[in-house]
């Protein structure tokens, strides 16, 4: 599969190899979201879904992309980096968020791929990443 040969709404193979409508199921979990912030008196786009690809190879990713959904987390800089180049290159609105533990080795290549780093634990990795966002 290329990075744009599946039309949007063609179902995907769970590993059970049972098909899924994921354009369906990606707008059954938007509404719910849209929903609950709606129930809770805030606007529907106060809250994004991040869908988590860790461990998902680019034929199960590419899928949901074509569904819509443009916003994605990724726990391993490393992972990351053997199948978000490409994607993120013919998809330039796509997000990427690092939402795992991040190494203070790994910060040049974290700044470089990810658009969001939600895991910063400790006052000396703040510091490597202000660093090499300067840079950046």
């Amino acid at each position: 599969m290329t990075l744009s040969d599946e039309p949007a709404g063609n179902p995907a193979e769970n590993p059970d190899g049972n098909s899924v409508d994921v354009a369906a199921n990606l707008a059954l979990v938007q509404a719910s979201i849209a929903g609950a912030a709606k129930a809770a008196g805030r606007d529907g786009g106060d809250a994004a879904l991040v869908a988590v690809s860790k461990t998902q190879g680019t034929e199960a990713i590419l899928p949901v992309i074509q569904a819509g959904q443009r916003l994605f987390g990724e726990n391993r800089v490393q992972e990351a980096q053997g199948k978000w180049p490409d994607i993120k290159a013919a998809n330039p609105d796509l997000r990427l968020h690092l939402i795992g533990p991040l190494q203070s080795n790994k910060v040049k290549d974290a700044v470089e791929l990810f658009d969001v780093i939600e895991t910063v634990d400790r006052p000396k990795l703040a510091r490597a990443l202000a660093r090499e966002m300067a840079k950046q």
